[in-house]
């Protein structure tokens, strides 16, 4: 059984608040005592963690281009994170949001979430175009948890957005 609760469409934001959900997954014999986890996952992690949680063979990661593919997933199998609650899985969660010809590529690391604006190229790519941007936030929740004073132009965090920046434009170039 899983539990996932979705409100990202009702907020319409890349804020903490629109992004976070709770998940819960229960897999007979393996949870029954009940594990619990603040590691970042995503709703994409749902599909390959209950596929391998069946049994089933693994699902491959999609390919940037996977109109032509049967079958593959984004996402990333949580089972180790079941296992392990405190172990190393994920860096980061994706999220994205438009607005007015512009879309927010949002990343939330364990303690930053960071978001570029940027205009994005129409079909057949979707692609966002990193060199037109209108806007970049980057808000620090070790010292800033509800998201109140964007960061991104503090001189103090010039090195970590610049980071934020490279990991965020590349996870989304190899297609998450």
């Amino acid at each position: 059984m899983v539990y996932k609760q979705e409100h990202f469409v009702h907020f319409q934001s890349n804020f903490e608040l629109a992004t976070h959900t709770p998940m819960m997954i229960h897999i007979p014999g393996l949870t029954d005592k009940g594990v619990s986890s603040r590691q970042v996952t995503e709703s994409v992690d749902m599909f390959p963690t209950l596929v391998e949680a069946a049994g089933l063979p693994s699902l491959q990661p999609c390919p940037v281009n996977s109109r032509e593919v049967a079958l593959c997933s984004e996402g990333t199998n949580l089972m180790p994170l079941i296992k392990n609650p405190h172990g190393p899985l994920k860096t980061a969660a994706f999220s994205q949001y438009q607005r007015k010809g512009y879309m927010g590529y949002n990343m939330r690391t364990d303690r930053y979430r960071y978001t570029e604006w940027a205009k994005f190229n129409d079909a057949p790519e979707y692609r966002p175009n990193w060199s037109n941007l209108a806007g970049v936030e980057l808000y620090d929740h070790d010292i800033d948890p509800q998201e109140n004073v964007n960061r991104a132009f503090n001189k103090d965090y010039t090195s970590i957005r610049q980071e934020l920046s490279r990991l965020l434009r590349s996870s989304y170039e190899r297609g998450l």
